[in-house]
């Protein structure tokens, strides 16, 4: 309604699912309620700003810790489909943290959540992650993944461009090739090759073009204190 962290002062492209969600917010509704549940309603917004999560992983157990994702996740998007989406990326995320290469990171990620998703909630939505629990997504054919706004999409196509990349600006430069939803999903990869690659090795070009650079570094440096103090 304000433009309070829009870029350039204007509200755009919220998408219908979040801004549901938010029409439910100001009407009260809690939090971990508000986004919608429904199969039309797994869209990849949550997975899109999901990645700060991953840093409250030196204070919490990995179980406790997706349980705070599914929360945050549901906050806009509620589907299980979503909720793992965002879990199976934290996982793979922390994973990175701890220091694992991407390839090791990704098949880390995905032996340190089976226990997690065997119950019966998220054992229906498993089918939607076959590509992905094969632990060879890197293989597929560029033609066969798809960059649209599908949150499963998203997570596919994300961690292909990682893995099939050797540097952050390769990575994120393959997720803008592939068409689609761009924006997302190069922020999706950008975000797990930041972790991998670092700040030094993001494009200075790139990062002087960043509208509100200045305002989005005051807010890092205020998650990391509140998350670490």
């Amino acid at each position: 309604k304000e433009a309070y962290w829009t870029p350039r002062g204007d509200v755009f492209d919220i998408g219908q699912t979040t801004h549901t969600a938010i029409m439910r917010l100001k009407q009260g509704v809690v939090p971990h309620q508000a986004g919608g549940k429904v199969e039309n309603s797994n869209g990849n917004g949550s997975l899109m700003r999901i990645l700060p999560m991953a840093y409250c992983h030196r204070n919490l157990t990995l179980g406790e810790l997706l349980a705070r994702v599914h929360d945050v996740s549901a906050i806009t998007h509620a589907h299980a489909r979503s909720q793992m989406a965002c879990g199976i990326y934290i996982s793979i995320a922390v994973a990175l943290l701890e220091g694992a290469d991407p390839q090791t990171a990704y098949l880390q990620g995905l032996q340190d959540i089976q226990t997690i998703y065997s119950v019966r909630e998220f054992l229906l939505e498993k089918p939607h992650f076959g590509r992905i629990f094969s632990g060879e997504i890197a293989k597929v054919p560029v033609e066969e993944i798809n960059s649209g706004g599908y949150v499963i999409d998203t997570l596919e196509s994300s961690l292909w461009c990682l893995l099939n990349s050797s540097s952050y600006s390769e990575a994120v430069l393959k997720a803008v090739n592939l068409g689609g939803d761009t924006d997302t999903t190069a922020a999706v990869t950008g975000g797990l090759a930041g972790i991998y690659y670092g700040v030094e090795n993001i494009p200075k070009q790139w990062i002087n073009q960043i509208a509100r650079r200045q305002d989005i570094i005051y807010l890092a440096e205020r998650f990391a204190r509140a998350v670490y103090s």
